[in-house]
């Protein structure tokens, strides 16, 4: 029984996701595949670039400068193995990936990535901008 409702969770999750990636072009999926790629290679440079123009300009505005905290503030998240909130380092990164797609009635898509660096395991999510110029934003402040 508990197996079958796993499996009934599991397929409603799976059409889910696929129904929300229909939405998404092709243009926006090699953006965020290239974002995957360029995060991974730890280019921090590249990433930034990455990320919306003013949401980039006002964030390390913010910051005075410093892209070295930019970087190492924008993946955060609740840790899944400990519940403890964490930000992972940059260039700690061992992998990233896109664990779920939300399409937003406004527009733009929220991505949901999950990021490890061998001593946590997070989910944290980045807004594409997906009207001109694809852009990332992430939290402010």
């Amino acid at each position: 029984m508990k197996y079958a409702i796993a499996f009934i969770f599991l397929l409603f999750v799976g059409l889910t996701t696929h129904a929300q990636m229909q939405e998404v072009s092709d243009k926006q999926v090699k953006f965020v595949n290239t974002f995957l790629d360029v995060v991974h290679s730890h280019n921090g440079k590249k990433t930034i670039k990455m990320m919306d123009k003013k949401y980039r300009k006002d964030q390390l505005a913010f910051l005075k400068g410093n892209t070295e905290q930019f970087l190492n503030e924008l993946f955060s998240g609740e840790d899944l193995l400990s519940g403890e909130y964490v930000s992972i380092e940059f260039a700690n990164i061992l992998k990233i990936e896109v664990a779920e797609v939300i399409a937003l009635k406004e527009g733009g898509f929220t991505y949901i990535f999950r990021i490890r660096d061998g001593q946590h395991d997070i989910l944290s999510s980045l807004f594409l901008v997906a009207t001109g110029k694809l852009g990332l934003v992430g939290a402010s402040g």
